[in-house]
């Protein structure tokens, strides 16, 4: 019997070296090759704006998306979704990606088939400070390394954004194959994931940021405009719902 293929590239933007000559060439990421995404955006730089023109992509692929938003405003489109979580509940998300880890973990054999999954975390810091026990912070920091670490083997991939990179919040950051970083970055976000090129890194206006991903050299993106945002987030919620 064949395996089933799954398709695990996404567009994360343009190049914009190319597109500056008005040339529009895509840059991908494959999380096959290379696994889970870490976008690092202050606040006004098009993060929301990112995050749903990758998770349209991903709403048209045959897997399970899951989406987890902290702050339940900038997605309150999906409330009510079976598949997503706001505010404290993205701790019970976790815990479920987490179980599902274990479970696929436990029962892969060679000819073992799974499903892709995409668990997707906006501000993750948030959630994290938002615990009062540094205990049950530390666990849930623990669950996520854990994924990242093995996620990859039977496919689960973890797209997480920041407003600010920084170690307290993220636990195995090298894990993370792919960085994105958009807008105005601080020092301490350019140290911690972009360290190896920071003298590069230059303020960039909103949609516009730097991709780095493992073994491959620092590119300038932009963020692609969406046709029709409305449809997009439409195609996200039937995702969200399945």
């Amino acid at each position: 019997m064949m395996m089933k293929y799954y398709d695990n590239s996404i567009i994360v933007g343009i190049d914009q070296t190319i597109f500056a000559q008005g040339v529009k060439v895509p840059v991908k990421v494959d999380f096959s090759s290379v696994p889970h995404l870490l976008i690092v955006a202050p606040s006004g730089s098009g993060k929301t704006y990112l995050l749903t023109y990758i998770l349209g992509q991903i709403a048209k692929k045959s897997v399970k998306l899951i989406l987890a938003d902290f702050k339940g405003i900038d997605f309150i489109e999906f409330n009510g979704c079976p598949n997503y979580y706001k505010h404290n509940s993205i701790g019970e998300a976790l815990d479920l990606v987490f179980a599902e880890l274990q479970n696929r973990m436990e029962t892969a054999s060679v000819n073992s088939e799974y499903a892709p999954i995409y668990f997707c975390i906006d501000e993750w810091s948030g959630f994290l400070s938002s615990l009062p026990v540094k205990k049950e912070q530390d666990s849930y920091k623990q669950k996520l390394a854990n994924i990242l670490m093995l996620g990859r083997g039977v496919g689960i991939f973890i797209i997480i954004s920041l407003q600010r990179a920084d170690s307290t919040y993220i636990t195995g950051r090298d894990n993370f194959g792919n960085v994105l970083g958009l807008g105005t970055l601080s020092k301490e976000s350019i140290s911690m994931v972009f360290n190896d090129n920071k003298e590069m890194i230059e303020p960039k206006s909103r949609g516009k940021g730097y991709l780095q991903t493992d073994g491959k050299p620092l590119r300038e993106i932009v963020v692609p405009m969406l046709r029709n945002i409305n449809d997009t987030k439409a195609v996200i919620k039937t995702a969200l719902s399945r």
